[in-house]
């Protein structure tokens, strides 16, 4: 990445789009796909910035409240995954702190990716789980917190950057606040 402000700048975008509305759009499944898109293309670059050192540690680091329902003891798989009340404990609903690389991963490879709108229709949240996950639980991600982690990584650069040799690498160990 030769210059990040177009990734963060795009990342912006796609922060604003999920911004909160007094009156939303009615629900169309291209809305819906193209929500899900921005999502899946947020969270890659959101990746890459933390990989390539181009956000703070505060956006690396961000505390992620995050709501796991566990596995119903069903095998998850490509003809069942539609069925997610009958996958899920939704009622044993459980908020679980994540840093967003963990988080990103999921969206990268989502296995099961659902946009949920909320009571004012307005994107609420998505549920989505890896296919490394998809027999343990199903993440449920507030909107919200997407958002603020993407405005978060779009606004911040690293303040200061520190390399050491690793000669078991051989390359450089980052650190970066």
């Amino acid at each position: 990445m030769i210059e990040s402000r177009f990734w963060k700048e795009r990342l912006h975008r796609i922060a604003w789009q999920l911004r909160r509305v007094s009156k939303p759009p009615r629900w169309t499944e291209r809305a819906c796909c193209t929500v899900e898109m921005d999502l899946m293309i947020g969270f890659f670059m959101v990746r890459r910035l933390i990989e390539l050192h181009k956000v703070s540690s505060r956006v690396r680091d961000f505390p992620m409240g995050i709501y796991s329902s566990p596995n119903a003891g069903i095998n998850v798989n490509l003809v069942n995954r539609v069925d997610l009340d009958k996958l899920y404990k939704f009622e044993n609903e459980q908020m679980v702190v994540k840093k967003p690389l963990y988080v990103a991963n999921q969206f990268i490879h989502a296995y099961i990716s659902f946009v949920a709108k909320d009571e004012t229709r307005n994107w609420g949240g998505v549920y989505i789980v890896s296919d490394f996950d998809r027999n343990d639980c199903i993440w449920r991600i507030p909107m919200q917190t997407i958002r603020e982690l993407f405005l978060m990584a779009s606004q911040e650069g690293p303040s200061s950057m520190t390399f050491t040799y690793n000669p078991q690498k051989r390359d450089y160990d980052v650190s970066v606040r």
